[in-house]
């Protein structure tokens, strides 16, 4: 009999395996499921009462505003899932914590509890965190709620339920992403009677609900999806992925898939961080440009060499590149050349020259490489000269380089009279809380949330993770504007939706909206170029095409844009469709000779199955 209940059960899981990978599938069985979850996820948002309000920063607005830690009591990296959806702030567990430390050590400023009514609160917590302010989101009946806690904190969420969802809509609305509308149904105490709820219109964070919730299924997304990435892996395209879509301001699809390595050792988590490679384009040094521009520092009509000064021709100092305008240069119609290999000039015989290595820095200006290799920052001053004197192409015409955004870094420094990275972290980052978009994240985060690149057989003979994949961003030291940024889908995210939004996010306007139009239009339509200022645009003739031969995918519209990335990212915004797509991978490793993802379409099929959707 036993072996009999092994062969039923076997049989049983094939026909589930085939039904969930059967593109045609039962819809009458979708549509109820979708509804129920859709429904769930309407009613918790119905019963949110914000019963107290005494810190004007919540729900939060400005994320740049006090040093935040969240206390959980149970299930702490599941709320960090959740919490860094929004701001990587640390989430600690109650049951560890030395309040004590916490106020004296971490110096902050303001704490947010999150307690589940079945657990034990101990009220000396509160007052163990005096001088701190406190808000509570108390997930259960309110049957439960000991009025002290009220009192004992500044903002006091209610939420009368403790399932998943519940938990999710409640980080949502400490960060305001949703509208918080509820009132109590019966008294708590006389002061906070049937009827209290602090009304809260949301501030314009991205939310994550379900895909009904824009009137699309789900499920059948769900399906599709997992039908091209899971065809992918078992093909080796790449051994794990993160798939995002966000539909008029709503995350309908955030997925993880796969493994960090074939060896499917490190499974793909939510907050895991990629290698952005040529995405960097447009998220690091576009967003500074596009800010320069909108305060005058910058004229796309002016020639580049106005803003650095190494390209203008002068005695004793040729160019050939004193005329070409800003513009020309980032819609690639500057005849630039489409890439210089840095690195082998700093080896000599294959290996290091001792010229420009050392195993340990020289000068406190020295670049990091790897560890225990030091490249001299001199080298620096010979790449900007190997740029400055590279030949041009004979035509004016659409050729993508990467020359230029070499240069970003130091020449927005310039024009900002402050560090690139720090203008980028504090003005762009920060305030939009896209907490793990950075370059060198080995200084900055948890190397396990970092997804491994290529075993670099040519440079640094070793396996990269954490480290810059493109070998000419590495040479300066990781921080360019060719390559270099890494970041989670949901950090990216944000920059994406304030693209979207014409350069606003969350009641905060980063570029202005002239500004912006004139970055995503085409540029130099006349001469066959479909590039805006540093974004890609759809080939001409897109739509008429198959997601064979065209790029993206056919149904975007003409006004979209974005950018694609050599390691196997992608991003594209789609102003029409009200849509942000994102996919991120390590299709580089073990090795970048690996044409699979391109092969097999897998980005832009994806991007398809959002367009399809949205379109039935």
């Amino acid at each position: 009999m036993k072996r009999i209940a092994v062969v039923v059960v076997m049989i049983w899981c094939y026909v589930l395996s085939s039904f969930a990978q059967n593109q045609a599938f039962d819809h009458s069985l979708e549509e109820p499921l979708s509804r129920t979850v859709f429904q769930s996820y309407q009613d918790v948002c119905r019963d949110i009462v914000l019963v107290k309000k005494q810190n004007s920063n919540f729900p939060i607005k400005d994320l740049t505003l006090h040093r935040k830690v969240f206390i959980a009591f149970d299930s702490i990296e599941a709320w960090k899932t959740d919490v860094w959806r929004y701001q990587a702030c640390p989430v600690l567990d109650a049951n560890k914590l030395n309040c004590r430390q916490l106020m004296t050590e971490s110096k902050v400023e303001h704490v947010i509890l999150l307690f589940d009514s079945t657990r034990p609160f101990n009220v000396s917590l509160l007052d163990s965190l005096s001088g701190i302010s406190k808000s509570m989101v108390f997930f259960g009946p309110r049957s439960h709620i000991d009025t002290s806690l009220i009192t004992g904190v500044d903002d006091f969420l209610f939420i009368p339920t403790n399932t998943a969802i519940a938990r999710d809509l409640g980080v949502q609305a400490v960060f305001g992403a949703i509208d918080i509308s509820g009132q109590l149904k019966s008294d708590i105490s006389d002061r906070f009677v049937k009827g209290t709820g602090i009304q809260i219109l949301a501030n314009g964070r991205l939310r994550y609900l379900p895909a009904e919730s824009v009137g699309v299924s789900g499920i059948r997304i769900r399906q599709k999806v997992d039908s091209i990435v899971n065809a992918a892996m078992r093909a080796g395209a790449f051994p794990g992925c993160r798939v995002l879509a966000a539909v008029k301001g709503n995350v309908v699809f955030n997925r993880a898939y796969g493994y960090h390595t074939f060896e499917k050792r490190v499974a793909v988590k939510m907050h895991d961080v990629y290698d952005l490679a040529s995405v960097t384009k447009v998220t690091g040094p576009l967003p500074l440009i596009m800010k320069a521009c909108d305060m005058g520092l910058i004229d796309l009509d002016r020639p580049f060499s106005a803003y650095w000064k190494d390209w203008q021709s002068k005695l004793f100092h040729r160019s050939n590149k004193s005329e070409m305008t800003f513009r020309e240069v980032l819609a690639h119609q500057a005849r630039l050349i489409p890439y210089i290999n840095y690195y082998p000039m700093t080896l000599k015989d294959g290996h290091y020259n001792t010229k420009w290595y050392t195993l340990m820095p020289r000068d406190s200006d020295d670049i990091k490489i790897a560890q225990h290799l030091y490249l001299s920052h001199k080298f620096k001053k010979k790449l900007y000269t190997c740029i400055r004197k590279s030949p041009l192409l004979p035509e004016v015409e659409y050729k993508y380089s990467g020359l230029s955004f070499m240069l970003y870094p130091e020449l927005l420094s310039r024009i900002f009279e402050q560090d690139y990275e720090t203008v980028l972290y504090d003005s762009v980052y920060k305030p939009l809380g896209a907490s793990s978009l950075c370059y060198n994240p080995l200084e900055k985060i948890n190397t396990s949330r970092i997804v491994p690149t290529e075993f670099d057989c040519y440079f640094r003979k070793k396996q990269i993770k954490g480290l810059v994949h493109d070998e000419a961003a590495a040479i300066i030291g990781g921080v360019s504007g060719n390559a270099g940024l890494f970041a989670t889908a949901d950090d990216l995210a944000k920059v994406m939706q304030m693209y979207l939004n014409k350069g606003s996010y969350a009641g905060k306007t980063y570029i202005s909206e002239e500004v912006f139009d004139d970055f995503t239009k085409v540029q130099y339509p006349e001469n066959g170029n479909r590039r805006g200022a540093g974004f890609d645009k759809p080939v001409f003739g897109n739509d008429t095409l198959s997601v064979e031969d065209g790029y993206p995918a056919p149904s975007v519209s003409a006004e979209s844009y974005g950018h694609s990335g050599f390691t196997g990212t992608f991003v594209w915004i789609d102003p029409k469709y009200d849509l942000v797509y994102i996919f991120l991978s390590n299709r580089v490793y073990p090795t970048r000779d690996n044409p699979l993802i391109y092969r097999m379409n897998v980005r832009t099929s994806i991007q398809q199955i959002f367009y399809d959707t949205l379109n039935q």
